[in-house]
């Protein structure tokens, strides 16, 4: 499998993992609005009913006998509701009003015999129970999605049956189904909308991913001929370069200074060993510049998924403004997707910075100056904290390096220790040293030390164990100490503290 190919199901895979979970948080918000609406509407319209039937029993029950009995006011009841020619008009008009989704409404006697309908013939037919609405609004949202598209029967919300004495004997029930199917077709017009959403992201990610790698590969090729130019013994200067990216130039840059370098050796009895090493370096220069191909891409990838997680999130920002207070849990659920959208909007933006190629100005520094600046920097946060601050240093540490790149390195490290000290105080050593013509920078603390099971991954990207850290700080200082040729180590004992050291190689100076 090409790496191109492999790029562009990479990215495939990445995009609809994101807008398959996107989808679903977007689909389990519908649902639950369906069925809270749903419910609401329903039992409106079953308390619409009651209070229908309520005020015409009320209005009726003086022209008939005055009654004697329970069962005599049941009688009465149900012979005023039979009786009632507007009874089935209000039941249907009823259910226009309030929802679609309303099949039917039924007021049925104590014994369930139906005494009238919104549908006609069903009068003295016995009432047929369905499954409670509440109970199925209960279960979880991708089951009750599953039942609306697999066309489930039809459910019932009941309100309170009307009744008579202190006991509230049940004379009149009445009882509200809904239709799975006017449900489901409630739900198809968004899920539609999602699907071609969905559809249209995949084939966006598909056309920006062939683009994206056709642009970023194609410098290889002309690399991959200067190295096959050079292993045939051709080390003249290959085809003219176009406007592409730094790093292939430089790569380009090199293999062609390598061909002239080869050129003049390949004269002396080391033809051998020089082959072998060609061979060698234009293996690792090829690993090196697909690397930097996969980062180019992988950057522009992420900054094509911001985009969307913008929108989403504006969109998230119109739905609370439209829904208001009406609905706390709602709300509460419309918040959580938004924490979450800007959540892996900050990893994202954290991932561009990060993937961003450096450049590092090289300077005369004295790496003993920048400690004491960072010292000094760090001295009043330290205090208020009452932790000790002690700065040491032999003299000048001359080398070349980035002041900016060094300084925001050294800042890191005084930062966590202070911060693994900031409850119970402590001692901050800052120390330069010279080690085997190299400069040694320490940073010990007296603190609580990283526990052992987090001590392989402290340099690892967006690992951390603070509650507010985001996990770069180490690994920003770790890219920092390899960009000057140079490395980063530390020791740490629980309760004892822990201290970090980094080793640059230093300006040899001569009397």
């Amino acid at each position: 499998m090409s790496l191109r190919l492999r790029l562009v199901l990479l990215t495939l895979m990445l995009v609809t993992l994101v807008a398959v979970a996107l989808s679903a948080l977007q689909l389990q918000t519908l649902v639950e609005l369906l069925s809270q609406d749903t419910i609401a509407r329903a039992r409106l319209a079953g308390d619409q009913t009651s209070s229908y039937l309520q005020q015409k029993i009320a209005l009726e029950q003086e022209n008939y006998p005055r009654t004697e009995s329970a069962e005599q006011t049941k009688v009465t009841w149900t012979t005023i509701i039979e009786r009632d020619p507007g009874l089935q008009p209000f039941l249907v008009v009823t259910m226009g009003q309030i929802a679609e989704s309303l099949q039917e409404i039924n007021v049925a006697d104590a014994s369930g015999t139906i005494l009238a309908s919104s549908t006609p013939g069903l009068p003295g037919m016995p009432l047929q129970p369905r499954e409670r609405f509440s109970v199925w609004s209960e279960l979880p949202w991708y089951r009750r999605a599953y039942d609306l598209v697999t066309t489930r029967p039809d459910w019932e919300v009941s309100p309170r049956p009307i009744g008579i004495g202190e006991a509230g004997e049940t004379v009149v029930q009445i009882q509200v189904v809904t239709s799975s199917l006017l449900l489901r077709n409630s739900l198809l017009v968004p899920l539609q909308r999602l699907g071609t959403i969905l559809g249209s992201a995949l084939a966006i990610s598909l056309v920006l991913a062939l683009l994206l790698t056709h642009s970023a590969l194609r410098p290889l090729q002309r690399i991959e001929r200067t190295i096959d130019r050079i292993t045939q013994g051709n080390f003249q200067i290959g085809e003219s370069r176009g406007p592409e990216a730094k790093e292939f130039q430089a790569v380009e840059s090199k293999l062609d200074i390598l061909g002239q370098q080869i050129s003049g050796a390949r004269s002396t009895d080391t033809a051998k060993n020089l082959d072998a090493l060609v061979e060698s370096v234009a293996t690792q220069l090829d690993v090196a510049t697909r690397l930097s191909a996969i980062s180019r891409l992988s950057s522009g990838v992420a900054h094509e998924i911001k985009n969307p997680l913008n929108a989403i999130l504006l969109r998230l920002d119109l739905l609370k403004v439209r829904l208001g207070d009406s609905d706390e849990e709602v709300a509460q659920e419309l918040e959580i997707l938004s924490k979450e959208v800007l959540r892996l909007n900050r990893v994202v933006t954290t991932f561009l910075d990060f993937s961003r190629p450096v450049e590092v100005h090289f300077e005369a520094v004295d790496l003993a100056a920048l400690a004491r600046e960072v010292t000094e920097l760090i001295r009043p946060q330290a205090a208020v904290a009452k932790i000790e601050v002690e700065s040491a240093a032999a003299g000048p540490a001359p080398m070349r390096g980035d002041p900016d790149l060094l300084k925001q390195a050294i800042l890191n490290l005084v930062t966590n220790a202070v911060e693994a000290m900031a409850q119970s105080g402590g001692k901050l050593r800052v120390s330069v040293t010279r080690a085997a013509g190299n400069l040694v920078l320490e940073v010990a603390d007296s603190g609580p030390g990283i526990p052992p099971e987090f001590r392989a991954k402290v340099f690892q990207l967006y690992f951390t164990s603070k509650a507010k850290g985001s996990g770069i700080g180490l690994a920003m200082t770790y890219r920092a100490a390899q960009l000057h040729n140079g490395t980063i180590t530390f020791t740490s004992e629980s309760g004892a503290g822990t201290t970090f050291r980094l080793e640059f190689p230093a300006t040899v100076t001569h009397a």
